[in-house]
């Protein structure tokens, strides 16, 4: 696949990321159509991750507060009338933490004039006067600092005040909206929830696309599963109340909970729903092989690139495991049409530094076990 194919069809061909986090500078000249990110504990990955989530949602309220939530980088404190609040530190944002220095947080492809920036000031008299006004919040600090974001002539302050997180819609604008956010698809390191399963399931139903989670999930189990459905599961308190995901099974009467198959069926499942409902978006999978079996990594890559290709979808991920890996080689070498890369991030002496890895160097990883995780 030619760079000017890659350029026309991907959302981000390279990453530039500076300032951000544990990323002092990190620039990878290319990423795939799905791109396997690997490297040492704290070299940056779930990091390139935020990066892209935040540069899609062109620096959004919400994705910037998730991201702080998710490092506990926030703090609750009281106002000027004694109420509690949550406050964000900004400082958690910043490599080096920081946050008074005059270099911005910079994201955005390589051959971009005007990337998204992250910028801390302070604001002035009228600024606060005029956010006391709006928003009922009584500044009691000598100096107030905000969070500029400016993405292509667009600009937009935070506070660090009231920084909540709610459950995460989806929000899609179509390019259509000033901001030109586009939507992101996330998959932490966890087991994904009845509610994230029931989100996105929703929007999939009597679909083709709904066959495929379907088929996605028979790559894990044994069994044959011919259906999955969101039913209220009876409980009124505690952590199994609300709705639960069952599955009916070929051959069975009676349908059983999706997650007695397993996590990796959960998994699996989640991975196909999100890419099918992130069409012309992207989705970021972090630590990709939790619940994934070594023998289907091969089969689960298969189905994530022809996928990603097929509904216009970018997928950025993490993994630490040397069957991911090779099941990732072995399904990019299969697939021809579709881009997969693996990039290694490392660190050495001075700053981080990506190793690409295309599908000719993928196949004699596979061939030859080369270490690259």
């Amino acid at each position: 696949m030619s760079d000017q194919k890659t350029d026309q069809n991907l959302h981000l061909p390279s990453l530039v990321i500076k300032n951000f986090r544990g990323i002092d500078e990190l620039t990878i000249p290319r990423l795939g159509r799905v791109t396997l990110l690997t490297g040492k504990n704290g070299v940056g990955k779930t990091t390139v991750l935020d990066a892209v989530r935040i540069w899609a949602s062109r620096g959004h309220r919400l994705d910037i507060a998730e991201v702080l939530h998710n490092h506990d980088e926030v703090i609750t404190s009281p106002d000027a009338h004694g109420k509690e609040v949550t406050l964000a530190n900004w400082d958690g944002l910043f490599f080096g933490r920081r946050i008074h220095s005059d270099e911005a947080i910079l994201i955005g492809p390589t051959r971009e004039a005007d990337p998204l920036q992250m910028k801390i000031v302070a604001l002035d008299e009228n600024e606060i006067s005029s956010v006391e006004r709006r928003q009922s919040i009584l500044f009691d600090d000598e100096e107030v600092l905000a969070l500029r974001v400016k993405f292509r002539g667009s600009t937009r302050t935070l506070l660090p005040h009231g920084v909540s997180v709610s459950t995460r819609m989806m929000r899609r604008s179509g390019g259509t909206s000033s901001s030109q956010e586009i939507f992101c698809g996330l998959l932490g390191p966890d087991v994904p929830d009845n509610e994230t399963i029931e989100q996105f399931l929703n929007t999939l139903l009597l679909t083709p696309d709904e066959e495929r989670a379907i088929e996605a999930l028979n790559l894990v189990t044994d069994s044959l599963a011919e259906r999955v459905a969101m039913v209220d599961s009876g409980a009124r308190i505690g952590p199994r109340a609300g709705r639960r995901s069952i599955v009916k099974l070929k051959g069975e009467d009676n349908p059983v909970p999706l997650r007695s198959l397993g996590d990796g069926a959960v998994r699996a499942f989640a991975v196909a729903l999100v890419l099918a409902a992130s069409s012309n978006g992207f989705l970021l999978i972090d630590e990709a092989e939790n619940g994934i079996h070594h023998s289907i990594q091969a089969k689960f890559w298969n189905m994530v690139l022809q996928t990603a290709e097929r509904n216009n979808v970018q997928v950025i991920a993490t993994t630490h495991s040397w069957d991911c890996v090779v099941g990732f080689a072995q399904a990019a070498n299969e697939l021809e049409d579709v881009e997969g890369l693996l990039v290694r991030i490392e660190r050495p002496p001075i700053g981080l530094r990506p190793i690409t890895y295309d599908e000719s160097r993928l196949k004699n990883i596979a061939k030859h076990g080369i270490e690259v995780r």
